[in-house]
């Protein structure tokens, strides 16, 4: 999982829905539709979980009318980390939400670097959040990090070059 920049936070759908998505064969006008992409999932999954906090904090209300005694404390404090857990992964979302926000989308690339959509003969790579594999168009993208061990194997290459990754040659195809 690291070797592919997965942060393991989990708490994005690491597969996207399959309607209306780019089709990753034609890498010329991908950049901008896979952020588009990647800001629909981030919305529709921050709906979820604004959801499950509104019903947790309902079920920790209704809670304190409940018996009093060490049943009900521990039953208060489960409820509480729980919403502590989904105010974590809300926190996260919207970090990915604003990096993502700031891929430079009409920047034309020569190297890997940030933002940046690399095909190579092992997979394609886009350049900027921690988030995993991700299914478009019927091909699987890893959405990684500049800082994962991928991304560091990436930085800086250019169309052509070879490099080794684990133990595996791989050759960049293409950047955009």
């Amino acid at each position: 999982d690291r070797a592919h920049g997965r942060s393991g936070a989990g708490e994005c759908n690491r597969r996207a829905r399959m309607d209306q998505v780019p089709d990753l064969r034609d890498m010329s006008k991908d950049r901008r539709q896979l952020v588009e992409h990647l800001r629909a999932l981030f919305a529709e999954r921050l709906d979820v979980l604004d959801a499950e906090i509104s019903s947790t904090r309902s079920a920790f209300t209704s809670d304190t009318k409940s018996s009093a005694g060490d049943k009900h404390e521990v039953g208060r404090a489960m409820v509480q980390q729980e919403l502590d857990k989904l105010e974590e992964q809300r926190s996260k979302l919207i970090g990915h939400q604003q990096e993502i926000d700031r891929v430079p989308l009409d920047r034309n690339y020569e190297q890997v670097s940030f933002g940046c959509l690399v095909s190579t003969d092992q997979g394609t790579y886009f350049i900027a959040i921690g988030l995993g594999a991700v299914e478009v168009g019927g091909s699987t993208l890893y959405v990684i990090s500049l800082a994962s061990p991928m991304g560091q194997a990436l930085k800086d290459r250019r169309p052509g070059d070879l490099l080794t990754f684990n133990g595996k040659a791989i050759k960049v195809l293409n950047i955009t």
